[in-house]
């Protein structure tokens, strides 16, 4: 029999097979171990994920020791809103809350009466009102709103009341016009074309649950620099909550005074005193007296500002946080400042 002899090459090639067989065969046990490892890992991490996002009372992915502290974080976030939302937004002098239904003539009547008022304060704190100005709802000179719609203009009323005593009491110089948004009407589809002179374009805004209905008006009136400070204290410090959209001041003198004419401002200077004497005056007194370089301009402003009606009932915010609730029993106390 003839033996069967490999060269050199052949022994190498057969050599190099078992070494790649067995790295190939060693690798193969490896990477399926690590997979199965990974696998085991993903299916452990979905059970978590499921396990916490179909929790009904976070409906989000956390532990259970964070979601009860956030929920801590909420009552404490809530406990210190609660006396803010008691004091300013729901002011024992704010009386949007205790406005009903009224008779269509018996709101007529109230309204022709507060006008009446209103105007006899202008007048007797000189501040100047156009002709028979109505201040805002010149509409019901002539005619009364519908039993619907009287809640929601005695809202408006009790706003422009506020607004208007705040402008006169700061002794502006004239207010000129008061708008607001016909809330009485239906809200069209489309555009439309203000036809009025009191009509603000736009309606009230409600915010995201039913929280707050903000009432939008737009004012324009002339004042000093000095007194136009207190109309803005007025709005902050109102029972009512007023919040400044936006506001547009234009100055009666839209350019400084130049040097060149300062002399000119000045007048003829008076003649020069002959005796030193304490006691002494010139002889010829200025011509004009103390010439103001700044703040003695009028400004004409138009404030857009709106009045916000608090929706959101107090307690119930209590009960649903459980704020002032005992972690360790299911009890609930009153927070610290008081009911309404």
């Amino acid at each position: 029999m003839k033996k069967l002899k490999l060269s050199g090459f052949d022994l190498g090639m057969v050599i190099a097979f078992v070494v790649i067989t067995l790295m190939g065969g060693g690798a193969w046990w490896y990477l399926s171990g690590a997979l199965q490892d990974a696998q085991t890992d993903v299916t452990t991490a979905k059970a978590d994920f499921d396990k916490y996002s179909s929790n009904p009372q976070f409906h989000v992915v956390v532990s259970n020791s964070n979601a009860k502290t956030l929920q801590t974080n909420i009552d404490r976030i809530k406990t210190q809103l609660l006396p803010v939302i008691q004091t300013e937004f729901r002011s024992k002098d704010n009386k949007l809350s205790l406005v009903e239904k009224e008779d269509p003539v018996t709101w007529k009547h109230d309204l022709d009466n507060e006008v009446r008022r209103l105007n006899v304060a202008a007048k007797s704190h000189n501040v100047g009102v156009p002709p028979n100005f109505y201040f805002g709802f010149s509409r019901y000179l002539s005619e009364n709103p519908g039993d619907d719609q009287t809640p929601v203009l005695s809202k408006q009323l009790l706003g422009i009341e506020q607004i208007a005593t705040i402008l006169i009491g700061a002794q502006v110089r004239d207010i000129q016009s008061i708008r607001r948004t016909y809330e009485e009407d239906p809200r069209p589809t489309g555009n439309t074309n203000l036809i009025e002179r009191d009509q603000l374009a736009g309606y009230s805004a409600s915010a995201a649950g039913g929280a707050y209905t903000a009432y939008p008006f737009e004012i324009d009136f002339d004042t000093t620099t000095e007194n136009f400070r207190p109309v803005i204290d007025g709005l902050i410090q109102s029972p009512y909550t007023f919040v400044v959209r936006s506001l547009s001041v234009k100055n009666s003198n839209g350019n400084s005074p130049a040097t060149s004419s300062l002399d000119q401002m000045a007048g003829t200077p008076p003649s020069s005193v002959v005796e030193t004497s304490p006691g002494e005056v010139a002889a010829t007194p200025p011509a004009k007296g103390p010439q103001y370089l700044f703040g003695n301009e009028t400004l004409a402003v138009r404030l857009r500002v709106d009045m916000i009606e608090w929706l959101t009932d107090v307690s119930a915010i209590s009960d649903s946080a459980g704020v002032g609730a005992d972690p360790n029993s299911g009890s609930k106390k009153t927070p610290s400042g008081g009911g309404m």
